[in-house]
């Protein structure tokens, strides 16, 4: 099952997922979010990523769903995916609640085709989040 990682700048992902809790009826354990405070640092916002990571005990299969390309959270979560080539993990920016309703839906695909399939929910200002180089 692939984990579902919000990265967000606070308190967007808490929102989006108390907008999913809503719509399923029940609380959603399968979304994990690290709200970005505005003030937070680059190291400070890869920190976040890595402590929620972890707190689901590392799981092998992430999807992370940013909300601004090139913000601090969407090159936070580039970074922290770097760090990680172990994992097979994807991201995409522009998260809005049809994308992630739609991942919560279709979260037993491996990252790579949950985010092929995300990917017709999406905006012209969404972008594939990518390990830089």
């Amino acid at each position: 099952m692939t984990a579902l990682i919000l990265v967000c700048h606070a308190p967007l992902g808490h929102a989006l997922h108390a907008v999913a809790c809503h719509t399923f009826g029940r609380y959603i354990a399968d979304v994990v979010v690290a709200d970005i405070a505005a003030n937070s640092s680059l190291d400070d916002a890869i920190t976040t990523i890595e402590t929620v990571w972890k707190q689901e005990g590392k799981p092998g299969q992430v999807v992370i769903l940013g909300d601004i390309l090139g913000a601090t959270p969407c090159n936070a979560a580039c970074a922290w995916l770097g760090l990680h080539p172990e994992i097979e993990a994807r991201g995409l920016t522009g998260v809005s609640v049809p994308m992630m309703l739609k991942a919560l839906t279709y979260r037993e695909l491996a990252p790579g085709v949950l985010v092929e399939k995300l990917a017709d929910t999406v905006s012209p200002s969404c972008a594939p989040i990518t390990v830089p180089g």
